[in-house]
């Protein structure tokens, strides 16, 4: 497994958008070092690989006793724009000798509520069966309890080498590299098997049991018989009833019930009736205080039009013929008139001349109206279209109070019919009490038939019970010898599981120890401070024997040799695994004196893994430890935080004066 990349989205000290490159650029220069001074991001970016691969289980050094989603919220860089982070982690895996590129994505929202949302791409397609159980899928890469074996804080994994700590840490390491977790999870199954069946040969109660249920069935037998008997007897109840409301009704119509009823409608009714007839007839007398009585001599109004029109064309005439009578003596006046001829002059005068009697005849005959041009309009107007239009609307109203005046006297004479108050109220009451009683009836029948229902049920129910019941104690006897028979035969596996368990343990950890001996020898200045260890496979605890060949307590080593035993024990059991992972160690030479730090560079640093990701501060690796480590460092990366933006930002080499 190589981890190429990783992408940090407002993540703690992180601020912004920030890749890092992490493959390494060869296999002769296997290590990734970021530099950054105490506070810079370096737990920080350890945090983000873990939470990224294992979420809720992750074991983040930022998180400590915070319920998971309050160590979401407050990983959020804190000048973030909206409150939303994420982390993203490309790596390639190979599987039966065909790699494949992966890329996990984990972001959060923090609002009210944090909502988590993960995604998992496999050679760039979203895999949406790895993303719904990542936590079994990421097993088969990094699982989570071995996990401390390759990404851990140089500072505190001197816990490691205390002997009352160590056991711990190997029981669980060798559980998960031997695969014994399963047969421990599989010894577990069965016995919550063996207790469960257990219970089942315990002596059951179930011809008791068949016995009160018998009586449970002969009660609700009796008590259906009896509900069917009242449910016929209120049937016969509920027909009188709704007879005698019937006969109620018909009489309360035949009464004029229905009219009493409606008497309300009928006098708002009338009310508009009444209204309305007087609203038309309040029109026709305004028709009949206008132009309406002049209907009465349309025909003399008629004459008076055309008498008068005429005789406004006849003054017309005359006029024009003053005018042409006036222009003609002119004319024949003229010069050029009177220079013609004799004749000429005479056919001229005689052709004006008939022209003035044809107007002169046009406005002869009597004048005896003489009326003006606006009374002569109005008496046009009034005769071709006035009368014509108050006519129809005065024959309109006509129809309409005919009309009003008919349903008035109709609706007065429905009123007439209808009955008092006083000679309903009775019959009102007693077809009320009627309705009453019938809704009762329905009332209790419904009951009745919901009741029967419900016992009906209850009744299948408890058939269907006892004849499981029936079949259970036939089956009693073969099945308590089933059960018996199936706890034999677990109690016998899980002998053989622990007898194997402890087999394959006996077997391995003789490798497991020589593996963490040889990791200290390779990390010990003193070729004799340890002699052998061994590990107890029963309750793994570790036991150290000093160069004298006597046992070795963790408290007769110095603090660095108890730091570099813990590397040891780390070490080697990632070596026993087999796993082919990324190293990745925080504060790596932490509280080391100058050996002990050289023999860490020179001997663990580059053989710890394929690819070895050192977070270290300023102080740590510097000076020769620098330059030794220099020929096996690929990458190298500063993580320098800005105060005036308060953020980390990623730069590319490592302390200036280093890379100088």
């Amino acid at each position: 497994m190589i981890l190429d990349e990783i992408i940090l989205h407002d993540f703690g000290t992180y601020g912004g958008r920030q890749t890092i490159t992490l493959t390494p650029e060869s296999a002769e220069r296997p290590i990734i070092l970021f530099g950054g001074l105490n506070g810079g991001g370096k737990t920080t970016l350890l945090d983000a690989l873990q939470l990224c691969f294992f979420g809720n289980v992750a074991q983040c050094a930022g998180r400590a006793d915070l319920a998971y989603d309050e160590f979401l919220r407050r990983s959020v860089h804190r000048g973030a724009i909206s409150s939303e982070a994420g982390i993203e982690v490309s790596f390639r895996h190979t599987v039966d000798g065909s790699e494949q590129r992966w890329r996990l994505s984990r972001s959060w929202t923090a609002n009210d509520t944090v909502k988590e949302r993960f995604q998992v791409f496999r050679d760039e397609v979203f895999d949406k069966a790895a993303s719904e159980h990542w936590s079994t899928q990421v097993e088969e890469f990094i699982p989570a309890r071995i996990a401390p074996l390759f990404l851990f804080d140089g500072e505190k994994v001197e816990k490691y080498a205390d002997l009352e700590e160590a056991p711990a840490l190997i029981r669980t390491a060798i559980q998960n590299l031997l695969g014994l977790d399963i047969v421990e999870r599989l010894g577990s199954d069965l016995v919550s098997i063996e207790k469960k069946r257990k219970s089942d040969l315990a002596a059951p109660a179930e011809a008791e049991e068949l016995n009160a249920l018998r009586e449970d069935i002969q009660s609700l037998v009796t008590n259906r018989a009896r509900l069917l008997r009242e449910r016929a007897s209120g049937l016969n109840d509920m027909d009188q009833a709704k007879r005698r409301s019937l006969e109620l009704d018909q009489r309360y119509e035949r009464e004029g019930g229905a009219l009493f009823e409606d008497r309300g409608r009928l006098e708002a009714e009338l009310a508009v009736t009444s209204r309305g007839k007087d609203a038309v007839e309040r029109s026709l007398r305004e028709l009949a205080g206008g132009a309406l009585p002049l209907a009465l001599v349309a025909d003399l109004i008629s004459d008076v039009a055309i008498q008068a029109k005429l005789e406004e064309e006849r003054g017309r005439s005359a006029q024009t013929a003053d005018i042409l009578a006036s222009e003609y003596n002119e004319v024949l006046g003229l010069d050029g008139i009177l220079g013609l001829s004799s004749e000429a002059r005479e056919e001229i005068s005689n052709h004006l001349q008939r022209r003035l009697d044809a107007y002169r005849s046009k406005a002869d005959g009597p004048r005896y109206l003489n009326l003006d041009n606006t009374t002569s309009a109005m008496a046009e107007t009034i005769a071709t279209t006035g009368l014509l239009d108050v006519q129809a609307q005065a024959k309109e109203l006509l129809s309409q109070h005919k009309h009003l005046v008919s349903n008035s006297e109709q609706l007065k004479g429905t009123l007439a019919a209808v009955p008092s108050q006083a000679s309903v109220a009775e019959l009102i009451s007693q077809r009320e009490a009627a309705k009453d009683a019938v809704r009762l009836a329905e009332f209790e029948q419904k009951k009745r038939d919901d009741e029967i229902s419900r016992l009906e049920r209850e009744l299948e129910a408890a058939r269907a019970k006892e004849a499981r019941l029936l079949e259970n104690v036939a089956r009693q006897k073969f099945e308590q010898e089933d059960v018996a028979r199936l706890l034999a035969h677990s109690s016998r596996v899980r002998s053989t599981l622990e007898q194997f368990r402890t087999a394959v343990i006996a077997r391995h950890v003789s490798r497991i120890e020589q593996y963490v001996f040889d990791s200290f020898q390779q990390l010990a200045r003193k070729a004799t401070l340890l002699t052998g260890l061994s590990i107890d496979p029963v309750k793994f605890h570790l036991s150290l024997r000093g160069g004298d060949g006597q046992a070795l307590t963790a408290e007769r080593l110095s603090a660095g040799e108890r730091q570099l035993l813990a590397i040891a024990i780390l070490w080697g059991l990632a070596r026993a695994s087999g796993r082919p992972l990324p190293t990745v160690i925080d504060t790596p030479l932490g509280r080391l004196d100058s050996e002990h730090r050289s023999r860490l560079v020179s001997r663990y640093f580059p053989w710890a893994s394929h690819q070895v990701m050192l977070l270290s501060t300023d102080k740590e690796l510097s000076g020769p430890d620098y330059q030794a480590l220099l020929p096996y460092v690929g990458r190298c990366y500063h993580l320098r935080f800005n105060e005036v933006e308060g953020r980390t930002i990623v730069e590319t080499g490592y302390f200036h004066e280093e890379a100088a």
